[in-house]
């Protein structure tokens, strides 16, 4: 079936007809060079299922595979309907056996002369060393011919033995259409104007030239010359409309009379044309992106100029100054300019020009691919790996890889540390591991891992994983080549360091570093032990080592002797200590004996502790709503019995749960309103009870600020004016805050103001001027400034204690001055009688010596 998209690209829309073409291989016959076994190993094989590269004589085609004489080897297959045209060929080489393709070629050919003599599709380098052609290909060809043929000349080194050239597909497909026809399934004739009726399979375009229908402007077109005579249809460009034109959604401006049609220039039609007139003409075309062209055709007119040359430049920014090609400069305007450059805007100058000279343009077409798309109608995908546009005839990367990429086609990942299996000469890529998710789990094993990295295999691969020195079971590949999981099993909390990961015997191994390690859980207490029997009561787990993070990881249950009932564990509840859940519904009031805490399904905790299952709270509620402000924070209040036996009582929509004075009563704070409905339901939760209560919303309150700073004289009120100030609010609703720890004592409030009495003594402020304080009035989320407030300074008071103080000071000084004087002179008087004294006893002591006294 035929199918068209439209693809958007690099800013580029285009549409294509997908190349929906035919395997061809149902009609004709293969052959090979020889048979290595006289029944099995036919050349037919190939082209028979299944399509694998799994080799079997039953299933693959096998050449003699010999130690002498053989110096090259071929597979062959011929169309019974005499010429097709190929436009790839997909081949199935046998697997594991990649170095026996090394330095084949594939030809179309229209003979079937050996060595081939027809159209070289492919050829692979040859060598002796790794890396090796892939054993499975897709080759593009986009060739008429009426031969396929797989060719060998060189053999192979295998270590052990040097094996002659041998060839051995194990499935072939040709795809393409009989010449002459075209579509899904090859059923449409191609167009007769075309040259020897020859048309491409994908989309019927012409390949030796000739117009057909699809590609000419209104099906007219030279059938002599096969050259469009009124142009190309959307896309298409050329004399005979087989190129893809970029300027068909390119941004095209014409300096000087900027002609509003400015679109016919690239609409492929010939003979509408855009018109300007003017000394100062200058064309530039914008194809949105840079990209590789191929060829330029011109259709263009320039009348009574001066002299000069036309020049067109090619450029990657719009402005004539900056990094410029000149591609063309000459008298003339070309028709077509052949060149392979890149770039983005096409800038055309005219000779010099009058007042009185014009331009005409009819078409100009620009020959080239939108990036990340190549070949002959730019439909086939560039390697996704390319930086920049690929060439469009190979696709190669013309312009490298991405980060992390190489090789011609980007394939090649640069983290690949690449070996070959000595048996098989089979490339492949050693394993990588970046991390292991989650990171820790329970002594007993069952943790689900996530290891995450490069080339850690498929499906069909053997790998086999080690954790932390723990074999890792039901290994399973995720995701191909990047990620797998398994089951750790029993471990013990000095096991931490190292991975080892193994690919087909390709092994990564890393004993430095910490990707897992086990620990030992263990539940100490939990709380509260009540709740009701709806559920939702919140559950606190305290233990040690409880913080297993991964989803799935826990099933925790409230058991009696009868039934267990579940407790979901909240998410991002999880520390080394707490863990969290919310309990399930009990059909009836019971005791429930023991806490059950199931981590990995093989840690099984428990701890013998009753919860009990209550009641649930009834609740007396009034039809009648209660007011609130459409900014919400006003309280209603909720009676019943019961509510002592919940955990928590939330409003939805209100971060605050709601005060519960006794069994019977619930005060709650309103959400703020919602849409433009007067009168709305707030739902309350009861843990895993809700309750709808009547709400009407009222229109909130506004307040006057003060003119100016307000002069506050430490002794009278305050006023402050407002409207509906007690329009669903109470005067216990209101808080007046002054500076940072104050509050103004309401005397009166009614709805237009508030009366109240400031601190008489200065509070707390954050302003530069202590004495200024703001002032804040509060109801409900509301907090509105009024203004702010300045204490009056009582300056005789002031002078007072000043003087009063000085005073003081200064007959302290005096009395301390006189004190130290009189001190002085005591001390002096002293000193004196001491020495009068002491001399009068010298004296007494001499004269009772002379006379032979003793003194006692």
């Amino acid at each position: 079936m035929s199918s068209k998209y439209i693809l958007i690209l690099y800013g580029f829309s285009f549409e294509f007809a997908a190349n929906f073409t035919e395997n061809l291989t149902p009609n004709g016959t293969a052959t090979q060079s020889s048979d290595d076994d006289p029944i099995k190993g036919k050349a037919e094989n190939a082209v028979n299922p299944p399509i694998s590269n799994a080799y079997s004589l039953s299933y693959c085609s096998n050449t003699k595979n010999a130690d002498g004489g053989i110096t090259e080897a071929w597979w062959m297959f011929e169309f019974s309907f005499g010429k097709a045209f190929i436009t790839d060929i997909k081949i199935y080489y046998r697997e594991n056996y990649a170095i026996r393709m090394s330095g084949f070629q594939l030809y179309v050919t229209n003979t079937s002369t050996i060595p081939p003599d027809g159209y070289l599709c492919y050829e692979d380098h040859n060598s002796p060393q790794p890396p090796f052609p892939n054993t499975t290909q897709t080759i593009p060809c986009n060739q008429l011919g009426q031969y396929v043929i797989y060719y060998d000349n060189q053999g192979s080194d295998e270590i052990s033995r040097v094996v002659l050239p041998v060839v051995e597909l194990c499935y072939v497909a040709i795809n393409g259409c009989p010449k002459s026809y075209w579509g899904s399934n090859c059923e449409i004739s191609c167009a007769e104007s075309c040259i020897e009726q020859h048309c491409y399979p994908g989309n019927g375009s012409c390949i030796l030239g000739g117009c057909i229908d699809t590609n000419c402007l209104k099906s007219n077109c030279d059938k002599d010359t096969a050259v469009c005579t009124d142009g190309c249809t959307d896309k298409r460009t050329g004399s005979y409309c087989t190129k893809y034109n970029m300027a068909s959604n390119s941004l095209i401006l014409i300096h000087q009379n900027v002609d509003e049609q400015t679109s016919l220039v690239s609409d492929g039609n010939i003979k509408s044309c855009v018109t300007t007139q003017g000394s100062e003409i200058l064309v530039q075309v914008d194809i949105k992106e840079i990209s590789i062209v191929t060829a330029i055709y011109f259709n263009l007119n320039v009348s009574s100029a001066l002299g000069g040359n036309h020049t067109i430049y090619v450029s990657n920014a719009s402005s004539l100054s900056e990094n410029i090609t000149v591609i063309y400069s000459g008298e003339s305007v070309p028709t077509l300019i052949n060149i392979t450059t890149v770039f983005r805007y096409l800038i055309y100058e005219p000779p010099t020009l009058t007042e009185n000279s014009s331009l005409e343009i009819c078409e100009i077409g620009i020959v080239g691919c939108p990036p990340a798309v190549y070949g002959p109608l730019c439909n086939i995908t560039c390697p996704m790996h390319c930086r920049g546009p690929c060439d469009l005839e190979n696709g190669n990367c013309s312009f490298g890889c991405s980060n992390g990429w190489s090789g011609d086609r980007c394939e090649k990942d640069i983290d690949c540390i690449a070996t070959v299996n000595p048996e098989t000469s089979v490339e492949t890529c050693m394993p990588l591991v970046f991390k292991v998710d989650p990171s820790s789990g329970p002594v007993n094993g069952g943790t689900l891992l996530t290891v995450t990295g490069k080339f850690l295999g498929n499906d069909n691969d053997s790998i086999s994983v080690e954790i932390s020195g723990v074999i890792c079971h039901n290994v399973t590949v995720t995701i191909l080549e990047t990620n797998l999981t398994c089951i750790i099993g029993e471990g013990n909390i000095t096991q931490k360091k190292g991975i080892f990961v193994s690919v087909n015997s390709n092994n990564f191994s890393d004993s430095n570093t910490t990707y897992f390690s086990f620990k030992e859980p263990k539940i100490i207490n939990v709380k509260p032990s009540k709740g009701i029997v709806s559920g939702g009561t919140t559950v606190i787990i305290s233990g040690q080592n409880i913080d297993f993070k991964g989803h799935n990881r826990y099933n925790i249950s409230l058991c009696d002797s009868e039934i267990c009932i579940e407790c979901s564990i909240l998410p991002n509840a999880l520390d080394a200590t707490i863990i969290k859940c919310k309990t399930g519904q009990s059909r009836e009031p019971r005791n429930m004996t023991r806490l059950q805490v199931v981590i990995d399904d093989l840690t099984n905790l428990t701890l013998k502790e009753t919860f009990r299952y209550l009641p649930d709270p009834t609740f007396n509620i009034s039809n009648e709503p209660q007011k609130s402000l459409q900014s919400g924070g006003s309280t209603f209040t909720i009676r019943g019995e019961g509510f002592n036996n919940v955990g928590d009582i939330t409003v939805e929509k209100v971060d605050k749960p709601c005060n519960v004075p006794d069994d019977s009563l619930a005060v709650c704070e309103t959400p703020p309103k919602l849409g433009n409905q007067t009168n709305q339901t707030v739902i309350v939760h009861f843990d895993g009870l809700t309750v709808q209560i009547p709400i009407e919303y009222v229109t909130d309150p506004t307040f006057e600020r003060f003119q100016g700073v307000y002069e506050y004289d430490k002794e009278s009120t305050i006023k402050i004016k407002g409207k509906n100030i007690l329009n669903g609010a109470r005067h216990e609703d209101y808080s007046i805050h002054v500076g940072l720890d104050g509050s103004c004592f309401i005397t009166d409030i009614n709805m237009q103001l508030i009366t109240c009495y400031p601190p008489k003594s200065v509070p707390r402020t954050n302003q530069t001027d202590v004495n200024t304080v703001y002032v804040i009035v509060n109801v409900g989320n509301i907090k509105a400034y009024i203004g702010d407030l300045q204490y009056k300074e009582d300056v005789n008071t002031l002078a007072f204690v000043v003087g009063a103080l000085a005073a003081a000071l200064v007959t302290a000084v005096v009395i301390g001055v006189s004190a130290v004087v009189i001190l002085r002179k005591k001390k002096k008087k002293a000193i004196k009688e001491f020495k009068m004294e002491l001399m009068t006893r010298e004296e007494i002591i001499r004269k009772a010596s002379r006379e032979g006294y003793t003194f006692i």
